[in-house]
C-alpha cells in the first residue's frame, strides 16, 4: 500500500497542511503586528528620553561657556536605555553641541524637525527648545528593533514547529481509532459470499456505518432471495426433465428397434443422440443445483482414496472406459479429507469425464492420490490454452467433443465451500502435452471462510 493510499493519512496530510498554513499566515500577520507594537513602544520610549534629557543638557550648556567642538554627554546619560539609545545635541545652525557615547560624530540628520525621521539606518526623534535654538536628537539603530521583533516571533514560532509533527501524530492516533469501525465492516463485508450472505450486526458501528451495514443487509437480503430462486428453478426444471427425456429415449429405442433397416433407425440414432445429450445436461443441472445448495458443507470426511477406487471401478463397469483408467494412491498413510463423500464423488466423476471426454481416446487417464493427499486427474491430449477461464459456467474449450461445459465449474463450486483449490495445467506437469487437474484440500480441522 503507498503512502496516501488510506482515508487516514490523507486526513492526516490535509489537516497538517491547512495547519501548517493557517500557523504561516497566524505567524506573518502576528510578526507583522509585533514588529509595529515595538516600533510604537520605542518610540515613545525615544520621545520620553529625549523630554527627559532637555532639561539636563540646557542646565549644562548655559552653566559651561560654549565649547569650540563636540562634548560627549557623559553625565547626561542613563543606564536605563542600556546602551540601546544614541544622543545628540544641536544648536539652530545644525552643528553638533554634544553626543552620547556610540553617537555618530557627524549629525544624525540633514535637517533638523520636530517628530521621527529615517537617517542611514538609525530611527532619529528630535525635540526643539529655546524657541529652536536648541534641538535634542534620540536615535536608535533599525538592526536593533528588526532584532527585537525576531527574537519575540521566533518565541511563538518555535512552539508551532515543534507541536506541528506532535499534532500530526495525535490526529493519526485519534483517526486511526476513529476509523477503526470502516475497518470492521470492510471485513464484515467480505467475509460474506454465495454461502455466507447472514446479515452484518450493527451494534457497536458509529450511526452513519450503521446505516451503510443496514443497507448491505437489505442488499444481501435480496440476493439471498434470488439466489435461492434460481437454485430452486435449477434444481426443479433439472428433475422436471428427467422423467420426460426418460420417456423419450424408451420411446426412441423403441423407434430404432422396429425400424425395417439402417436408413430407417438413422433418424431414430439422431434423436437419441440429442436427448442423451439432454439428459447428461439436466444431470449436471442437477449437479450444480446441489453443489449451489451446498453439498459439501455439514463437516464430514472422506477417505480420498477409498472414494476414487470406487468412483474409477464404477467408470470401468462401461465397456467403452475399461481400461482407459489407472488408479494410483498411497500404500501407506491417511487419506482423510475434509469433504461430504457424495460431493467428493460428484468432483471425481466431473474430472474423470472431463478426462475422458476431450484426452486422447487411446491413452490412459490417470488418477493419482498423492502422500500430501491431493488429487490429480491427468489425460494425454493437445496443449489446452487459457486454462483458468474453464471453470467458468458453460465455458467449454477448443474441443470438438460433446460436452455442457459446466463439469469444471461444478468442480470448483464445491471445492470453495471446504476451502479446497483447483489448479489447471496444460500441458500437464512433467510432459510436453496433455491437460492436468489438481485438488489440493486444507488440512483437517481448518474450515472455510
Amino acid at each position: 500500500m503507498r503512502m496516501f493510499d488510506s482515508l487516514v493519512s490523507r486526513l492526516v496530510l490535509a489537516l497538517t497542511v491547512v495547519t501548517v498554513a493557517f500557523g504561516v499566515v497566524a505567524a506573518a500577520t502576528g510578526s507583522y503586528t509585533l514588529h509595529r507594537e515595538i516600533n510604537e513602544a520605542m518610540d515613545s520610549s525615544m520621545q520620553e528620553a529625549a523630554r527627559r534629557l532637555l532639561p539636563l543638557v540646557i542646565d549644562d550648556l548655559f552653566e559651561r561657556d560654549e565649547p569650540q567642538s563636540p562634548r560627549r554627554l557623559a553625565e547626561a546619560v542613563s543606564e536605563d536605555d542600556g546602551g540601546r539609545l544614541a544622543f545628540q545635541v544641536r544648536n539652530g545652525e545644525g552643528r553638533v553641541l554634544m553626543g552620547s557615547y556610540g553617537a555618530p560624530v557627524e549629525p544624525l540628520t540633514e535637517r533638523l524637525a520636530q517628530g521621527f525621521s529615517e537617517q542611514a539606518g538609525w530611527r532619529v526623534y528630535t525635540e526643539p527648545a529655546i524657541r529652536g535654538s536648541l534641538f535634542v536628537q534620540v536615535a536608535e539603530r533599525d538592526t536593533r528593533r528588526n532584532e527585537e521583533t525576531l527574537e519575540a516571533a521566533t518565541g511563538f514560532l518555535v512552539p508551532m514547529i515543534i507541536l506541528t509533527p506532535l499534532s500530526a501524530i495525535v490526529a493519526w492516533l485519534s483517526l486511526a481509532h476513529s476509523l477503526r469501525p470502516i475497518a470492521t465492516l470492510r471485513n464484515e463485508i467480505k467475509a460474506r459470499h454465495g454461502d455466507h450472505l447472514a446479515p452484518i450486526r450493527t451494534e457497536g458501528l458509529p450511526s452513519e456505518l450503521a446505516a451503510i451495514a443496514a443497507s448491505v443487509n437489505s442488499l444481501m437480503q435480496r440476493l439471498d432471495i434470488a439466489l435461492d430462486a434460481e437454485k430452486e428453478f435449477t434444481a426443479n426444471a433439472a428433475h422436471e426433465l428427467r422423467t420426460p427425456i426418460a420417456g423419450a429415449l424408451a420411446q426412441t429405442e423403441r423407434l430404432i428397434a422396429e425400424a425395417a433397416d439402417e436408413a430407417g433407425r438413422k433418424r431414430p440414432r439422431q434423436i437419441k443422440a440429442a436427448l442423451s445429450r439432454l439428459a447428461r445436461l439436466s444431470e449436471k443441472l442437477m449437479q450444480l443445483a446441489r453443489a449451489d445448495a451446498g453439498i459439501a458443507a455439514g463437516g464430514k470426511a472422506s477417505d480420498l482414496a477409498s472414494v476414487a477406487a470406487f468412483v474409477v471401478d464404477d467408470f470401468e463397469q462401461h465397456a467403452e472406459n475399461r481400461g482407459r483408467l489407472r488408479l494410483e494412491v498411497p500404500t501407506k498413510g491417511a487419506t482423510q479429507v475434509p469433504i461430504d463423500p457424495d460431493a467428493l464423488a460428484i468432483v471425481l466423476r466431473n474430472l474423470i469425464e472431463n478426462a475422458l471426454l476431450h484426452g486422447a481416446g487411446n491413452k490412459q487417464v490417470v488418477v493419482r492420490v498423492s502422500d500430501d493427499v491431493a488429487l490429480s486427474v491427468i489425460n494425454e491430449g493437445p496443449v489446452v490454452p487459457a486454462t483458468a477461464d474453464l471453470v467458468k459456467r458453460f465455458e467449454r474449450g477448443a474441443t470438438r467433443a460433446a460436452g455442457s461445459g459446466l463439469g469444471l465449474a461444478i468442480v470448483n463450486r464445491i471445492l470453495q465451500q471446504v476451502g479446497a483449490t483447483l489448479m489447471l495445467n496444460s500441458p500437464a506437469s512433467g510432459r510436453k502435452d496433455g491437460f492436468e487437474a489438481t485438488v489440493c484440500f486444507q488440512p483437517r480441522g481448518v474450515s472455510a471462510a
